[in-house]
């Protein structure tokens, strides 16, 4: 990420429609980083892969994904309204579009690309936020040391299910109906 995020204020009031590339977090309204060049490019990695996934007609299909969506957590203690990265709703789940790219039913599946200056807060708030929200399927995909870390909900909190690097061929929760090559995800040359 080529600029760190800024917590710009707090308050629970928050108009409905927030500047672009803004999250509240904890009753915070947070500037998010300008994504790098390896951040996008490992967004548009995931999407090419998911791509099987998306739509009726896919195969397998049933899911719908959306990158950098407003999500709205409306069971949290404070407001929460998170842009992850990629996250995906089952079909019978949200059936149609999102409006304006925004949701306040949690998806099924989050996916996010850590960055030094979000990596705690996607590994904590975020984390919590979302397992409070049962969001079932929760992956972390780190630039850094080129792995994927794949959680799943449980009752007490997530469970790392799988953890995977260069070299790694998976079939990992909920697409397990195709491997996803490691190499293929980071290799950027």
């Amino acid at each position: 990420m080529s600029t760190s995020p800024q917590i710009v204020s707090a308050s629970d009031e928050f108009p409905d429609e927030l500047p672009k590339q803004y999250e509240i977090i904890c009753g915070n309204l947070v500037r998010k980083a300008v994504p790098d060049e390896l951040h996008s490019r490992l967004q548009f990695r995931l999407s090419t892969f998911l791509a099987p996934f998306d739509g009726r007609r896919s195969t397998p299909g049933g899911w719908r994904f959306h990158t950098e969506c407003e999500i709205e957590f409306l069971a949290t203690p404070k407001p929460n309204r998170f842009l992850p990265d990629v996250a995906g709703w089952k079909l019978d789940v949200v059936p149609n579009p999102l409006s304006r790219g925004r949701a306040r039913i949690p998806p099924q599946w989050v996916c996010e690309v850590l960055s030094p200056s979000t990596a705690n807060r996607d590994k904590g708030v975020k984390l919590d936020t979302y397992h409070r929200a049962h969001v079932d399927h929760y992956w972390l995909v780190d630039p850094e040391t080129q792995s994927l870390t794949v959680l799943t909900w449980a009752e007490d909190g997530y469970q790392t299910i799988l953890t995977a690097s260069r070299g790694d061929r998976v079939r990992a929760e909920p697409f397990v109906e195709h491997e996803l090559e490691l190499d293929w995800l980071f290799d950027f040359e």
